[in-house]
């Protein structure tokens, strides 16, 4: 999860010294106070293992704050352990088409 807070804090402008000297809680905290406001998509690429979004500090997603979290992963074990609530298998594209 650290990795993912990293990525997003980034994102979200948040890096820098203040942001290096604190500690993982902060860290999701100032993530959550920054997304909370804000109707986000968040997209998670091959993910191996389940990422535990309020660690992030990512707001869970709902209907009522309208955002959403996707992600693409190649078991369906990790597929369970996120929640999962609309899967949709996507097979590989053959070369002509990939190209």
């Amino acid at each position: 999860s650290v990795r993912f807070k990293e990525s997003i804090a980034k994102k979200l402008g948040l890096v820098g010294k203040e942001w290096d000297e604190k500690n993982e809680n902060e860290r999701a905290l100032d993530i959550h106070n920054v997304l909370r406001r804000k109707k986000f998509v968040l997209l998670l690429d091959d993910i191996w293992e389940k990422v535990n979004l309020s660690a992030v500090g990512v707001p869970c997603p709902s209907t009522e704050n309208g955002c959403k979290v996707v992600f693409t992963t190649r078991s369906r074990d990790v597929c369970g352990r996120m929640g999962v609530n609309d899967p949709i298998e996507v097979t590989c594209l053959d070369s002509d088409k990939a190209w």
